[in-house]
């Protein structure tokens, strides 16, 4: 091989090394980009995160005619909330509810749907923000909202929403629970979330649906909740009544135009109030403790 073909062979290694080079750094800038968003799986929507919900997709969400979740009813591939036998949990004087979850979760993601739609027959929501599960969780970016940044007001419940970790890290917690939140869930919990304490009479621990919305949109979702055969309107609006009737019993059947409609009246078991168990027996202490976390979450 001549001197000049030598040149050009290594002129041509340099140029592959650095190509290669070049090629590894942009596949870790993107991974670090993607590990910094919190997803491996990208989505169009990811704007929308932390946006304001406009009025008329929560009214989509929120709206649902009484026909349609009559018609859905107890939907037997949904869970119900389960009794339990604790003292009863009430804030301001009225029974509260409280849920534990968190952004990246996508099966809070679905079950955050059937809480609007079933919290909003007894009051009102108002600064709800779009979200998206984790890219890198199964059923990836699933359209959600947070209760990061909303507050609820109702004359009948309270209210307490805690999303414990954000979407973006899985391990560090976001809010740490109080004592008494952490007792609430030792003692009721399954160890997994979402987990919903309605007035320790009734617990949701998990998901009560299965549905898989990943690949849809928020408005792609809401536009199915009002057809009573569509699988994403028997999961959501299932699981909506179900929480619906359980908050029914729990605060006394008010306010009687939701509490006598029949998607409000599904069968339950029911645990009359009773003695706490041994993690809360210092009911005193418990109330004291969570005044101050209740705080920060209702108005």
């Amino acid at each position: 091989m001549g001197r000049r073909a030598k040149i050009n062979t290594k002129k041509r290694n340099r140029r592959i090394i650095l190509l290669a080079a070049l090629a590894v750094a942009v596949v870790a800038i993107v991974g670090f980009a993607y590990l910094i968003e919190g997803t491996f799986a990208p989505s169009p929507y990811s704007s929308y995160i932390y946006k304001p919900v406009p009025s008329t997709l929560l009214q989509q969400v929120t709206g649902v005619s009484d026909s349609t979740l009559a018609a859905v009813g107890s939907a037997s591939s949904v869970s119900s909330p389960r009794a339990i036998n604790g003292s009863a949990l009430t804030l301001n004087g009225k029974p509260e509810i409280i849920y534990i979850g968190a952004e990246y979760c996508p099966y809070c993601a679905v079950e955050r749907w059937a809480m609007i739609m079933a919290l909003s027959k007894f009051g009102n929501f108002s600064g709800i923000q779009y979200m998206l599960s984790s890219g890198s969780d199964v059923n990836p970016n699933t359209p959600t909202f947070t209760f990061q940044n909303a507050t609820y007001v109702s004359q009948y419940i309270s209210f307490v929403p805690i999303e414990e970790f954000n979407r973006t890290n899985e391990a560090t917690p976001w809010h740490t629970l109080t004592t008494a939140e952490d007792a609430l869930v030792s003692s009721y919990g399954s160890g997994g979330i979402p987990f919903i304490d309605l007035g320790n009479q009734y617990v949701v621990n998990g998901v009560q649906t299965t549905i898989d919305l990943q690949g849809q949109n928020w408005t792609q979702v809401a536009s199915q909740l009002n057809n009573p055969t569509s699988s994403t309107a028997i999961g959501i609006d299932g699981a909506a009544n179900k929480l619906v009737s359980a908050i029914c019993l729990m605060d006394g059947e008010v306010p009687s135009a939701v509490c006598s409609q029949n998607y409000a009246t599904i069968p339950l078991s029911y645990s009359s109030p009773g003695a706490t168990s041994s993690a809360l027996a210092a009911s005193s202490i418990f109330s004291a403790n969570m005044m101050g976390e209740k705080t920060r979450w209702t108005s």
